[in-house]
């Protein structure tokens, strides 16, 4: 048995991340969870996790001025953005000529299923770290 996986979620709507943090540890995943891009930003210079779950639309420091900051601190950690929209309106919305610079590994979409972002995480990890989320 392996160590779990660490994941950080950068998302300010509770109602979204109580129950997808509680279904990720329940799928022994390691889940911290803050609310604001800022909070993210302190918690990976201390303590990096495997894996970034970030959300785009947030108050204040939104989810591509924090993935630039992130970026700045740790160029190589995956990162999956979450958004309630559909893709094709963030790609809209940002260049996706810019998220794709600053090395997205992929979109959720929040209204998808959690077993969804379970192979969007697996995928991830493999591709980027070799790690594997659980057997």
């Amino acid at each position: 048995m392996g160590k779990k996986i660490r994941i950080l979620m950068i998302d300010d709507e509770e109602d979204f991340t109580e129950p997808m943090s509680f279904w990720l540890k329940s799928q022994d995943k390691d889940v911290r969870t803050v609310t604001s891009g800022k909070a993210g930003l302190e918690e990976i210079a201390k303590d990096p996790p495997d894996v970034v779950l970030l959300d785009i639309f947030m108050p204040g420091m939104n989810g591509v001025d924090t993935l630039k900051e992130i970026r700045k601190i740790n160029s190589d950690i995956p990162i999956i953005m979450l958004t309630s929209a559909v893709v094709e309106n963030v790609q809209e919305a940002y260049s996706m000529a810019e998220i794709t610079k600053l090395k997205v590994s992929g979109f959720f979409k929040k209204k998808d299923s959690f077993e969804e972002l379970a192979n969007l995480l697996e995928i991830t990890l493999r591709l980027h770290k070799g790690l594997e989320g659980g057997e």
